[in-house]
């Protein structure tokens, strides 16, 4: 790879990610992070405290804000593009010359052990994975990658430049967006946990038999469970991100541009508002409606509708300022304990008590 500052910044000139160019006949030969890099490295930040760092031992080229390209201007031979927003830029730059290209492997196009049904149309921008199964009347939209291992049952529907990477599990009759990115050994459209019990207290499985819906750049990450609904559909807004080892039951809606982060569990039917973040560890009982624009941290626990945005932890889920002011009394709750003890010998010892 060999980019020149003047090469990045044409690309992304009309965006908020480079706004100004210094010197754009500087090439560099890969990215690095700020806290590794090598003379021919492009790095990203906008951290003030690496000024003399990078004026001591410059990279090639600078990603950086107007405040900090100001400060670097004058090092002899410095690439610098300023942007408003390093980290989107980090991004999107990366994204456009540094990224894993999924089509260029060491099998063929379409591996000779994939197994693919005879109604299935591979257009010739689909690459197919040793070992995986493509069920009948599955479809496949351009550039789709479908990663060793891989299993998609029956009628399937996958829009394009989707990545089904490899061990990915996708239930009959789910429908996957465009841009999607499934990660490895995540399941998506098991069947959902449904169970009626009787009067011996034995249980009996209530078919599931509806769909899951993964909208368009939704991500979800490695060992991940999504369960189809019992009837009509679980569904996940644009957008979406969810990180590895989480569980979203049978009929849980996720709106657009939610992030739910490691170990989150979702319980059936709950219905997440838009731009929610659930924090690790989050845990949410079955039909409850959390709003738009909540954030849940702390191992938070809903048990109860979140009808108001804000920042909501622990559990029960109550808002920020009230938990951290419940945590700074529970830290004192072993001295209180003590010093109530000391307040009854006393009131025990005085005259008239009684004891």
């Amino acid at each position: 790879m060999s980019i020149s500052v003047g090469e990045l910044f044409e690309r992304f000139k009309d965006t908020p990610h480079a706004n100004e160019a210094h010197r754009p006949d500087v090439r560099f030969n890969e990215f690095s992070p700020v806290e590794r890099y090598t003379s021919s490295s492009a790095v990203f930040t906008d951290d003030l405290d690496w000024i003399d760092e990078l004026r001591r031992s410059p990279p090639a080229v600078v990603v950086t804000t107007e405040t900090m390209a100001e400060a670097l201007k004058d090092v002899d031979g410095l690439g610098l593009v300023v942007s408003r927003d390093v980290k989107l830029a980090h991004a999107f730059m990366r994204q456009a010359f540094d990224d894993i290209d999924y089509h260029n492997h060491e099998w063929p196009r379409v591996h000779p052990s994939a197994v693919i049904h005879e109604s299935v149309k591979t257009p010739d921008s689909v690459t197919i994975g040793p070992g995986a199964v493509v069920g009948r009347d599955v479809v496949l939209g351009e550039g789709v990658v479908v990663q060793a291992n891989a299993t998609i049952e029956t009628g399937v529907v996958i829009g394009h430049d989707t990545l089904v990477l490899a061990g990915v599990f996708i239930g009959r009759h789910c429908r996957i967006g465009r841009r999607v990115r499934l990660k490895p050994g995540c399941v998506i459209g098991a069947e959902g946990f449904g169970f009626a019990r009787d009067e011996d207290k034995r249980y009996h499985r209530i078919p599931q038999k509806g769909i899951v819906v993964l909208e368009d750049d939704v991500m979800v990450s490695a060992n991940t469970t999504i369960d189809r609904a019992t009837y009509g559909e679980t569904r996940i807004a644009r957008g979406t991100k969810i990180d590895a080892l989480c569980h979203l039951a049978h009929n849980v809606f996720i709106d657009e541009d939610c992030v739910l982060v490691a170990h989150t569990g979702i319980s059936g039917s709950t219905r997440f508002g838009k731009r929610v973040l659930a924090s690790g560890q989050t845990g949410v009982v079955d039909h409850k409606t959390i709003a738009d624009d909540v954030i849940l941290v702390h191992r938070a626990g809903v048990s109860e509708d979140i009808t108001e945005p804000g920042t909501y932890a622990a559990g029960p889920a109550q808002p920020f300022k009230d938990y951290t002011r419940n945590i700074s009394v529970f830290k004192k709750l072993y001295g209180l304990l003590r010093r109530v003890r000391n307040l009854e010998r006393q009131v025990e010892r005085l005259p008239g008590s009684k004891k």
